[in-house]
């Protein structure tokens, strides 16, 4: 992790919270935390669902971490959120309800923000279910070509990523990071990386029907995200948090932290959204590093 903004104060009263956390005692003055970020930190698909327009969980790594250290929390991740969804534009929801700009929920007392974010800039989860619709038709053979059609076109298609496009989310996520601290300046700001779908070879499996130049595509995204999300962390003065071992834990593993592609006609309409998105288990490990991370730093 990469700090460069005094954090001393902040680590050693989370490490006192979470002492008395284990002690069953209340701090006296609790950390004020905000998550901002997209549906890789709001966990579509994640029971219990709390905010149906945001597909926010109740067990998403926001909340694993508040309950781990006491913290509290104002959860403001979104799905489908970009970088100017945190930062400027009010997020219209399938719901039909608009959502504020997330940077919204930080005010100037805030100790800790988390932001995982970016993603969507760059069309990543949802080219990735796009390439993914012809899977479809293997659900439902009668339905052919039509329904994964649809698919395709309402979710667009993956597109290759240029450099362009990666300088972009770097300076808007290092934006983000800039106005926090102009809001909060003794916030610590952590930038939590995405975890990674496909594995570093991009290898595909039954759950993960992309074809090989899609999958590649989608992992050269993925690890363009996560450059420039380091980047975007030493540039602005924030911590990156990556995840030991998610390399490991990518949809076509034993142990996916990432689930794979969602049939709608077997798993249910609503279920397609939260293709490649985290797992329990890996809203788990996200929320579990974080812990050590700010307990040892």
């Amino acid at each position: 992790m990469t700090t460069s903004r005094p954090t001393a104060f902040l680590l050693a009263a989370l490490a006192l919270a979470a002492t008395a956390a284990s002690a069953h005692a209340q701090p006296d003055h609790p950390t004020h935390y905000v998550a901002l970020g997209s549906s890789y930190a709001a966990g579509p698909g994640l029971a219990p669902t709390i905010d149906i327009g945001c597909a926010r969980s109740g067990n998403d790594y926001p909340h694993r971490l508040a309950q781990a250290l006491r913290l509290d929390l104002v959860d403001a991740t979104c799905s489908g959120a970009t970088t100017a969804d945190v930062l400027h534009r009010a997020q219209r929801v399938p719901t039909h309800a608009t959502v504020p700009p997330q940077i919204q929920a930080v005010t100037p007392d805030t100790d800790l923000v988390t932001v995982t974010i970016g993603g969507n800039d760059l069309g990543l989860i949802g080219g990735m279910i796009a390439d993914s619709c012809p899977a479809i038709v293997a659900g439902a053979p009668a339905l052919h070509d039509p329904v994964s059609a649809a698919c395709k076109r309402a979710l667009g298609h993956q597109k290759q990523s240029t450099a362009a496009d990666f300088t972009a989310v770097r300076q808007a996520m290092a934006d983000i990071v800039d106005r926090i601290h102009d809001i909060a300046p003794s916030a610590t700001v952590l930038l939590v990386e995405y975890l990674p779908a496909l594995s570093p070879d991009a290898a595909t499996c039954s759950s993960v029907p992309l074809t090989a130049p899609d999958a590649r595509t989608a992992r050269h995204t993925w690890e363009g995200l996560i450059a420039a999300t380091r980047a975007a962390a030493r540039d602005a003065g924030a911590g990156s948090i990556a995840i030991p071992d998610a390399d490991a834990h990518t949809a076509c593993s034993p142990e996916p932290w990432v689930g794979g592609f969602h049939n709608p006609v077997t798993t249910g309409p609503l279920s397609m959204a939260s293709s490649y998105h985290p797992t329990e288990a890996g809203m788990a490990a996200v929320a579990t590093e974080l812990e050590h991370r700010i307990q040892n730093d």
